[in-house]
């Protein structure tokens, strides 16, 4: 074998190489992500807890302007309508938890909002039910249930007690990273579209459901610009759900003010 060859030949070896741990790295950390998220479940499965103090703080204070409950899992975690006042003058308390279920978001519900006396809560769950028939097969139809059933529980809970409530349709995920790809499926993709369809035709008095395909989404995905990951937006995705609800939240808080 020639000196070139030889080279080549130790180069593509090395980059497979380096490939393949990638790859077993992530296997590794995915595998311990899911064995502590398990634990975890098992330990609190449902995480009263979390939010417990500021809870109690909220509950003393006396409410001045309307006040929104955003409830959901980490999408919702991390979506802070507050910094821009697209809103108007509202108080906005966020209540939510990174890689919860909705059963697990249900069984949060009178200690994480009801108890703080909203006038509006806005809903965003659901992906983290969703995405396990990609690792569970056999489970496409009872997750779909499910998901939609526990969302539509919670938003019938909140408006039989005269809150508002606003359910935003699952968002969609980016194109897949290569090295989740083992652990997805298109039928999460197609789920995520039919518990959507199905939350639009909810009818229920004080429940809107609000459509972010139309503000996020580019075909089957979420825009590039608008993502940083697989399953979370950016700061420029949540600035425009900020915008493309603001007309909807303003006629809902108005509802309240008078």
């Amino acid at each position: 074998m020639s000196e070139k060859l030889l080279k080549t030949a130790c180069l593509l070896a090395t980059a497979a190489l380096l490939v393949s741990l990638a790859g077993n790295y992530f296997l590794f950390d995915k595998a311990s992500e899911f064995y502590a998220r398990e634990a975890e479940v098992r330990m609190t499965p449902i995480n009263t807890q979390r939010y417990a103090t500021e809870n109690q703080t909220i509950i003393k204070k006396a409410k001045t302007k309307p006040r929104i409950v955003m409830f959901g899992e980490s999408r919702c975690g991390m979506w802070r309508p507050h910094a821009p006042k697209n809103w108007g003058e509202v108080e906005i308390i966020n209540r939510g938890i990174g890689g919860e279920t909705t059963p697990q978001i249900l069984g949060r519900l009178q200690a994480d909002v009801l108890e703080l006396d909203p006038d509006i809560v806005v809903l965003q769950m659901g992906d983290n039910d969703l995405k396990t028939m990609a690792v569970l097969p056999g489970t496409r139809e009872r997750a779909i249930e499910s998901t939609y059933s526990n969302i539509t529980k919670i938003a019938e809970g909140l408006s039989n007690r005269g809150i508002q409530v606003v359910i935003t349709t699952i968002f969609p995920p980016a194109p897949i990273e290569f090295l989740r790809k083992p652990f997805w499926s298109d039928e999460v993709n197609e789920s995520i579209d039919l518990v959507n369809q199905r939350l639009l035709e909810f009818d229920h008095p004080k429940v809107l459901t609000a459509n972010c395909d139309e503000i996020l989404r580019d075909g089957k995905f979420i825009k590039d610009e608008y993502s940083i990951d697989t399953l979370h937006l950016n700061a420029a995705g949540y600035q425009a759900l900020n915008t493309g609800l603001e007309e909807l939240m303003k006629s809902v808080i108005a509802k309240v003010e008078h």
